[in-house]
């Protein structure tokens, strides 16, 4: 009978929990369903007529930013993720710019000279809830915060818009149920499959089926999950935050001089990024980490867009957040070395 299913146990709510520190340091917040249906909503609300981006960018950013009807202009970065000083924002007029902070790795430079010049600004922090300190002082140089939760955690959707400054515009369409249910599906049977061994291949079929009925879908104001929401309050920031700092040094500290990283030591994002020296030694890394069930995504596959970034041919982010450990962060650094020297 419905509503008299049998269900599975919750996780518990926890003192100083993710759900907490983004009510308390974001200012208004509103959640969507995706970080790219949170990145189109507000865009699509805001009268600039073009947007300045990174090139080295997730295609869901720029796909978000066309269907909200801006122009878009791209902006070189350095190895360090940084804009260098080189972009022009004296005739930025009607425009607004977004800023990725990639990887724990703030772009205070780059919001101060936009703010300078009247510009509005976008700052992406996806890789940076587990950074309160950090992530309150970029909140109050932005006019607007946008981040993705499903990178900081075992969400099955969500997104956000926050502002310490401006009103923002609210999710008016339902979640996307479909997508909803295959990433919640998938979450779960991955975390029996992860327990043995990767016995069982279901959970890959259904979180791709889930990527691809996403990346297939226009953007769109679509609510966040009550689940999302709720899960976000079980999730124990500064525990996970020392993990993860923890996995960063041990990364940043034995990968010296193996490959190049913009990461700091004293930030906790859930990635850490390598540049190795080419796209051929990077692809090679990343199946030797796979067969070893360290799955690493590419941030960001660019050869797709209309900029191109050479930055994306050689980048590689380790997985590093709290289900990590040093040692597996020694196993990934060994896996590595071995690459390199072959």
């Amino acid at each position: 009978m419905i509503g008299g299913e049998h269900y599975l146990t919750p996780p518990a709510r926890v003192e100083h929990s993710l759900g907490e520190m983004l009510e308390k340091t974001t200012g208004e917040i509103a959640f969507f369903s995706t970080g790219r249906d949170a990145l189109f909503s507000l865009l699509a609300s805001l009268p600039c007529r073009s947007i300045y981006l990174p090139d080295l960018v997730c295609a869901s950013v720029h796909q978000a930013c066309i269907a909200a009807d801006k122009a878009v202009i791209t902006y070189p970065l350095g190895p360090e993720l940084f804009d260098e000083g080189h972009l022009d924002l004296q005739k930025a007029e009607s425009s607004c710019l977004l800023a990725m902070h990639y990887f724990g790795v703030t772009n205070a430079p780059l919001l101060s000279r936009a703010k300078q010049a009247g510009i509005t600004v976008i700052s992406d922090v996806t890789h940076m809830l587990f950074n309160p300190r950090q992530l309150e002082q970029i909140a109050q140089g932005s006019d607007y915060l946008i981040a993705s939760l499903r990178k900081s955690g075992a969400f099955p959707d969500g997104g956000f818009v926050s502002s310490c400054k401006e009103h923002l515009v609210q999710a008016t369409l339902p979640m996307r149920e479909r997508f909803f249910s295959l990433r919640a599906a998938g979450l779960l049977s991955r975390g029996f499959s992860a327990h043995n061994d990767f016995c069982d291949d279901e959970n890959f079929r259904l979180l791709k089926t889930a990527e691809d009925v996403i990346d297939q879908s226009t953007p769109g104001a679509y609510q966040c999950s009550y689940l999302t929401r709720r899960l976000l309050f079980t999730v124990d920031l500064y525990t996970a935050a020392l993990i993860i700092n923890d996995n960063m040094q041990t990364l940043a500290r034995n990968l010296n001089g193996i490959c190049t990283t913009p990461c700091q030591p004293g930030f906790a994002s859930p990635y850490f990024c390598c540049f190795f020296r080419n796209r051929k030694e990077r692809d090679f890394v990343r199946t030797q980490l796979a067969a070893r069930q360290y799955f690493c995504p590419v941030h960001w596959d660019t050869a797709q867009l209309p900029t191109p970034s050479p930055l994306s041919e050689r980048c590689l982010s380790i997985p590093c957040d709290a289900r990590y450990n040093s040692h597996d962060m020694q196993a990934i650094v060994s896996v590595i070395e071995s690459c390199i020297k072959k």
